[in-house]
């Protein structure tokens, strides 16, 4: 079956999905955050004023913002899934159904920064269109695809 073929992947797939990557990416900046807190405080003067703290959560914001763009640029880019999608058997496709690729896959992010900006709204289209795309699947060009079975095993 190809992916041109292939069913639009669903809400409530794509919510667990999102919910597992969230999971494992939130877990991988508690690790990283708790040591450069600790290495942070480590250097700088005591006791710690509030410059201090203010340049240590701009440096926790900023890990974070890097390793989200990182995690979803580097699974979407390079096999078209992150974790939390080939758990569910979801795929992000091009419009054509080829591999989404690095460029591709980094302006999905950026673009799902975008959708979520006004309340959320640019998610309303996976709601209301047969082909369950949100703002950023529209403005990447790209569609979420289930998976066929036989292509998991």
């Amino acid at each position: 079956m190809r992916a041109s073929a292939s069913l639009p992947g669903g809400v409530f797939r794509r919510w667990i999905a999102f919910l597992l990557d969230q999971l494992i990416l939130g877990s991988l900046w508690l690790l990283l955050a708790g040591w450069t807190g600790v290495m942070y405080l480590l250097v700088s003067r005591w006791p710690w004023d509030l410059g201090s703290l203010t340049v240590l959560a701009g440096l926790l914001g900023a890990l974070g913002v890097f390793l989200h763009a990182t995690y979803w640029t580097v699974f979407l880019g390079g096999c078209g899934q992150t974790p939390g999608k080939m758990v569910v058997g979801l795929k992000v496709v091009s419009g054509n159904a080829s591999p989404v690729g690095y460029w591709r896959s980094g302006w999905r992010w950026v673009a799902m920064g975008l959708a979520a900006l006004p309340l959320g709204l640019g998610f309303v289209g996976l709601l209301v269109t047969r082909e369950r795309r949100g703002l950023h699947d529209l403005l990447a060009g790209t569609r979420v695809v289930r998976v066929p079975r036989a292509a998991l095993r």
